[in-house]
C-alpha cells in the first residue's frame, strides 16, 4: 500500500508541476501536492483546466520501478476517482475514455499522468488528479457547458478532505494489484461507458474526424473500435478528442 504524504498549499500555479520538482529532488513515493485552487492548471495534451477554489486539486508521486505497460496508470487513476467519487458522495461516474471522469454526460473530473524513465525502468510518475467539488457551473464556463461538479449533482457541498481520502485509498490498492501483474481489464470495462457507444474520433494524425463504435479495451489501455466494418486500434497519444453520441 502507498504511505500518503501531504504538501497541503492555497492558490498555485499547478500542482502537477510542484509534484515534478519534488520528485525531481528525490521526493519519495506517495508525496501528494494539494492545493485550494490553481491558476494554470492542466489537463489532457497542455488544455487548460479550469480551477476555482473548491475544487479537489492534486497530484502524487509513484515510483514502480520496472513496471510492464506503464500507461496504464492513466485508466488506473481513472477508475480510482469514479470510485472514490461514489464512495464520498454516492453519484455514479463513469469513464470517457481515456482519462474524463463523467456524470449525466458532463465532465466532473480528469485525470493525467506523465512518466520518467532511466534506461528502459521508469523512475517516477506524476499523476494529477482534479475534482470538480463545490463549484457553479457559471465558474466552470470555459468547459463549453460540459462540465459539472458534485454540488451541482447533488444540491450540497462535499467534503473535500473526505473525497481526497477515498480516492487515494481506492487508488493504493489498484495501484498494488497493477503492480503485480493482475489482469485489470474487467475492473475498468466496466466503468468505461464508452464502450458499445457509437463515438466520434478526432486523431492527430487525420484532418477531419470519423464516426465509429467502441469495443473494447485492449491489454495495453487501447481502445478498440469498428471503423468502416473493420477493426481498429486507438491509442491515447494519437486520440485529439473523443465525443460519445446521445
Amino acid at each position: 500500500m502507498v504511505t500518503w504524504t501531504f504538501e497541503e498549499l492555497d492558490e498555485v500555479g499547478s500542482t502537477q508541476a510542484i509534484a515534478k520538482g519534488l520528485a525531481s529532488m528525490g521526493a519519495a513515493e506517495g508525496t501528494t501536492v494539494v492545493a485550494k485552487s490553481q491558476s494554470s492548471g492542466a489537463g489532457r495534451l497542455g488544455r487548460a483546466w479550469i480551477s476555482p477554489a473548491g475544487g479537489l486539486y492534486m497530484s502524487f508521486v509513484l515510483r514502480p520501478g520496472n513496471i510492464p505497460r506503464p500507461e496504464l496508470i492513466t485508466l488506473v487513476s481513472a477508475v480510482a476517482v469514479v470510485e472514490g467519487v461514489k464512495r464520498a458522495t454516492g453519484l455514479r461516474p463513469s469513464i470517457r475514455w481515456p482519462n474524463d471522469v463523467m456524470v449525466n454526460g458532463k465532465k466532473l473530473a480528469g485525470v493525467i499522468a506523465d512518466a520518467q524513465s532511466f534506461k528502459q525502468e521508469v523512475t517516477q510518475i506524476i499523476v494529477g488528479v482534479g475534482v470538480n467539488c463545490n463549484a457553479s457551473v457559471s465558474e466552470l464556463a470555459a468547459l463549453h457547458g460540459e462540465g459539472t461538479s458534485i454540488e451541482e449533482e447533488l444540491g450540497k457541498k462535499v467534503e473535500v478532505s473526505e473525497l481526497r481520502h477515498a480516492i487515494l485509498d481506492s487508488f493504493s490498492g489498484l495501484y498494488d494489484r497493477w503492480k503485480a501483474a493482475e489482469d485489470l481489464r474487467p475492473v475498468w470495462q466496466g466503468q468505461v461507458a464508452t464502450l458499445g457507444r457509437e463515438v466520434s474520433i478526432k486523431l492527430k494524425t487525420e484532418e477531419n474526424p470519423f464516426a465509429c463504435t467502441a469495443r473494447e479495451i485492449d491489454a495495453d489501455g487501447n481502445l478498440v473500435v469498428s471503423r468502416e466494418g473493420e477493426a481498429a486500434t486507438i491509442r491515447p497519444e494519437d486520440l485529439e478528442w473523443l465525443r460519445e453520441q446521445a
